[in-house]
């Protein structure tokens, strides 16, 4: 039996703290963010920018293994800072190069997509196909792992959800108008390029702690799936922005609750419920 159950619905506070606190977090935050993807058509963008997180984290976790700085098999929540600091590079550049293709058709956009993803597949795996522990860290970065958050994983989360909602609260219209319709927001002169630069750090800082700490199955599933369960219930875009985040951290609640109970892995069950809600929640609209 794993460490996880240890009897009744709800685990060990003391001992899962940072684990269940990291979930909520971002099951408030990616959410958000992946709202922001919705409404620019973009949320394969979401796979390709959690792509492009691995071959950060790979090309990072290579060069600090080459170095002696941290050992591959001990990568994650051990890692040094500079290393968590180089692996949100890539998704810096991927999620900006993500906002300013809004501008462009849907076949470009779909084209940058699936360049960003290919390359991001391929380079982590190169990146890390001559170490000696490279497959393991590649099925971990895959896998998701909710267990492994640690101290510095909650404050980042807890800061980036503040950050995005203080700017949701005090500028919702703008932000939106900016996130559904770029070029109707920048005539009304919005800072549109400001706003993309700004988003993409902030994609770029969530989603690569994100998959650190969780691994891209989680990451990816909650940045699309409680945005389609609020789409199929909201009637309005200020309700997805409201809807998203609670069916996030309700669903992130439910899955450590039915995974300590079952003895499962909280992060492949996060998914599944996630999935599950959004699959209810679209048959009003159907």
């Amino acid at each position: 039996m794993s460490a996880l159950a240890q009897g009744g619905w709800w685990p060990d506070w003391t001992l899962f703290g940072d684990a269940l606190a990291t979930g909520a977090w971002l099951g408030l935050v990616l959410p958000w963010l992946g709202t922001l993807l919705l409404l620019r058509q973009q949320v394969f963008v979401a796979a390709a920018i959690g792509q492009a997180a691995n071959l950060g984290v790979a090309l990072a976790l290579a060069v600090a293994s080459w170095l002696g700085a941290c050992p591959l098999h001990l990568a994650g929540a051990s890692s040094p800072p500079w290393v968590v600091g180089a692996s949100v590079l890539p998704v810096v550049v991927a999620a900006w190069v993500a906002l300013r293709a809004g501008d462009g058709t849907r076949a470009a956009i779909e084209a940058r997509s699936a360049v960003v993803f290919l390359v991001g597949s391929a380079g982590a795996m190169v990146a890390l196909a001559n170490q000696p522990h490279g497959a393991q860290e590649l099925q971990r970065l895959f896998l998701s792992s909710l267990l492994s958050a640690g101290p510095t994983d909650t404050w980042l989360a807890a800061t980036a959800a503040v950050v995005v909602g203080v700017a949701l609260w005090t500028r919702p219209r703008t932000l939106l108008a900016w996130a559904a319709d770029p070029r109707t927001a920048r005539a009304h002169g919005a800072p549109t390029r400001a706003l993309d630069v700004a988003a993409a750090m902030v994609i770029g800082v969530v989603v690569g702690q994100a998959l650190l700490a969780t691994g891209l199955l989680y990451t990816f599933a909650a940045m699309t799936l409680p945005v389609f369960a609020a789409r199929g219930l909201a009637r309005s875009l200020r309700g997805v922005v409201l809807l998203a985040p609670a069916f996030g951290v309700g669903g992130q609640a439910a899955a450590f609750a039915l995974a300590h109970r079952c003895d499962l892995p909280p992060g492949q069950v996060a998914v599944l419920v996630y999935a599950a809600v959004a699959g209810v929640a679209g048959l009003p609209r159907r």
